[in-house]
């Protein structure tokens, strides 16, 4: 809420507490203002009101969140931040214009520092809606934010987490060589245009050549749609002949692939995005991707969620081997297990 002079109002508004001339109430809090009220205001001679902002109207914890100055000053910063990653990117895949390592790492810095946990930007990235005009930045941005955390929650040494936050930068640059339609565009790809999509890989690998990063970054380029189980690309590797830096970033790559919306659907939820890495648990290494699981799950207790049949429960205990399918509570301290219940499925954070 905010105070406001009798000048400022317009019908529409909404009185945020009680007008009162002489112990007596003009009009109470909540009244939705009329240009009759506005001029009987006047002729009360009332200079000023307290009226109510759209956070005001907020239920919901997300509701809540995209009204925050916090979360508004970290879509002002990502979207700062995201034209200056832009053109130095676009500058090095163009011209060949080398990018000073603490370039990126200013980008991310800046970033970091308006969010005081993993957890909280998990939160950021599900509410943050990108330009459509600008996906692969976006992307390859949200990445190098999300390599980080995982980087943290894994208690990497200062080098490691280095790599890993500017392998989330440039993992997806072969793409800017790709035709734009084809990665963004709705809808399964055509045979032949997976087949141009599965080049970026090599060729995002090959530009990087000259630009003096470390090895293993370099490699993480090429080997971040390598799978465990060997279905991946572009050299079907396995296990171990993937690099430690690759096997983060095909998870980190997943989960914003997820969770970022797109024309054609809403972002995931962090739960369902979950739900779709158990079911595929065996293309990924177990022993990074249970862990980060387990942190991504539990940074949802206590969230608010909405099932498919439209009702709100609150995330109340997690099942260890089937994290995504939580014990739920309401208000009435009802309980319900989506184990128990296979055709009820989380679908949005409230």
């Amino acid at each position: 809420m905010r105070v406001a002079a009798r000048m400022e109002l317009g019908p529409g508004m909404t009185l945020g507490e009680d007008v009162a001339v002489q112990d007596t109430v003009l009009f109470p809090a909540g009244t939705v203002l009329t240009a009759n009220n506005i001029e009987k205001l006047k002729q009360y001679s009332v200079m000023c009101v307290t009226i109510m902002e759209d956070v005001d109207f907020a239920v919901t914890h997300y509701e809540k969140l995209r009204y925050s100055e916090d979360f508004k000053l970290f879509e002002q910063k990502h979207a700062a931040n995201q034209a200056i990653y832009k053109q130095l990117i676009t500058d090095f895949a163009t011209f060949g214009k080398l990018i000073p390592e603490q370039s990126l790492m200013n980008i991310y810095n800046d970033l970091r520092s308006t969010y005081s946990s993993e957890a909280m930007l998990l939160d950021y990235l599900y509410n943050l809606t990108p330009n459509e005009d600008e996906l692969t930045f976006n992307h390859m941005l949200n990445s190098a934010l999300l390599a980080g955390a995982f980087a943290e929650w894994a208690s990497m040494s200062e080098t490691e987490q280095k790599n890993m936050i500017l392998a989330g930068f440039y993992y997806d640059i072969g793409k800017l060589k790709l035709p734009y339609e084809v990665l963004w565009r709705p809808g399964k790809l055509t045979p032949e245009e997976f087949e141009i999509v599965k080049k970026h890989p090599a060729i995002g690998w090959a530009m990087l050549g000259n630009a003096g990063l470390d090895p293993y970054v370099q490699d993480a380029v090429l080997m971040h749609h390598e799978r465990m189980d060997g279905s991946g690309y572009p050299h079907q590797c396995r296990g171990e002949e993937i690099n430690i830096y690759a096997r983060y970033i095909a998870i980190v790559d997943t989960y914003i692939a997820m969770a970022s919306p797109r024309p054609h659907r809403s972002a995931l939820t962090p739960l369902q995005i979950v739900g779709h890495l158990e079911k595929d648990i065996f293309k990924y290494d177990a022993e990074i991707l249970v862990p980060l699981m387990q942190r991504i799950a539990n940074a949802q207790i206590g969230s608010k969620v909405c099932l498919n049949n439209e009702t709100v429960w609150e995330v109340f205990i997690l099942h260890p081997d089937r994290l995504s399918r939580p014990i739920l509570k309401n208000e009435d301290s009802d309980i319900l297990d989506l184990v128990e219940y296979p055709d009820l499925e989380i679908v949005k954070m409230m």
